[in-house]
């Protein structure tokens, strides 16, 4: 059931978020008036402080907060908005420079506290790259890793569809608000992750989806999981794009073997020697690199002479 003071401030700040046509001059306007009153209650009970803050007269403000307050009236009862002060906020999020400040949520709620592995890749896949990335996320739900992905076609609908059909939990990180799907094709999909797994959103219902949803919705799924395989994708593709993501957050990234020695790409190579990066020949031995397993490369020991000049 929705917690209906996380509701009422979530709403608050998208009529901010609405009234200055995004967040950037949002936030140090949301907490100035969070020094100075109650956020979680209706805005319209303290429009002389709003009016001050933002600059904006009453009417303004009133017709957009009742333009949001009309699409949070869609959200079902089953749909919970987290903000990053409660319980269940994920603890990957906090100290994010960058983390949204209210996550919408769909699903079973306690994965966001396990271990996930993001598994991404191209929209077009070769038949490998549909075959790898089926047997990467049931190896990975198999081990216990909540598989993780984005919800688009190719790789991640591939994905999300072996977990969902090994019975192992999925998450998909989508980049459009709740009541939204995209692509359409994956309606059902999203529904059966709801119900099976989590479907999470960084975007409220009065967002107006835009192409660049999808980048920051990259950004999030990559601070939300362990660590990220991309399967197949091209230079300057959204997974690639990801896989930058993961290494600035400190995150681990996964290449497989035959992907970097695609000569057709430069990504592979460019990221593999990058710390934090792992090559790995088979799904197997993505689990073993999780756990700490893999075999580490024998340290070559220099020729005598050559011991001799460093001294």
């Amino acid at each position: 059931m929705q917690n209906q003071s996380r509701w009422q401030e979530a709403m608050n700040y998208e009529t901010l978020a609405l009234l200055f046509r995004g967040e950037a001059a949002v936030r140090p306007l949301w907490h100035a008036l969070g020094e100075k009153t109650d956020r979680t209650q209706p805005l319209p009970r303290d429009m002389g402080l709003y009016c001050s803050v933002l600059g904006y007269d009453e009417h303004e403000i009133l017709e957009a907060y009742y333009q949001v307050r009309a699409t949070f009236e869609t959200m079902g009862e089953d749909e919970i908005i987290l903000g990053s002060d409660d319980a269940d906020w994920p603890d990957s999020l906090r100290g994010m420079h960058d983390a949204p400040p209210y996550l919408y949520l769909k699903g079973n709620v306690s994965l966001l506290s396990r271990e996930g592995i993001a598994v991404i890749g191209t929209r077009s896949p070769s038949s490998t790259g549909k075959s790898d990335a089926s047997a990467l996320a049931t190896a990975l739900g198999k081990a216990g890793y909540v598989v993780t992905s984005g919800l688009a076609l190719g790789i991640d609908g591939v994905a999300h569809l072996a977990a969902l059909g090994a019975g192992y939990p999925t998450m998909a990180v989508i980049g459009t608000p709740l009541g939204t799907t995209y692509p359409p094709e994956h309606v059902q999909m999203q529904k059966d992750i709801a119900r099976a797994g989590l479907v999470v959103s960084r975007f409220a219902p009065s967002r107006a989806v835009q192409k660049w949803f999808f980048l920051v919705r990259n950004r999030l799924m990559s601070a939300l999981s362990l660590g990220s395989v991309v399967v197949e994708d091209r230079d300057g593709g959204g997974a690639v794009r990801q896989a930058g993501f993961a290494l600035e957050q400190g995150r681990r990234l996964f290449i497989l073997k035959h992907v970097h020695e695609n000569r057709a790409y430069m990504w592979p190579r460019q990221f593999a020697a990058k710390d934090g990066v792992t090559i790995i020949d088979s799904p197997s031995a993505i689990i073993k690199a999780l756990r700490g397993e893999e075999k580490k490369p024998a340290k070559k020991t220099p020729p005598a002479s050559v011991q001799l000049e460093l001294f």
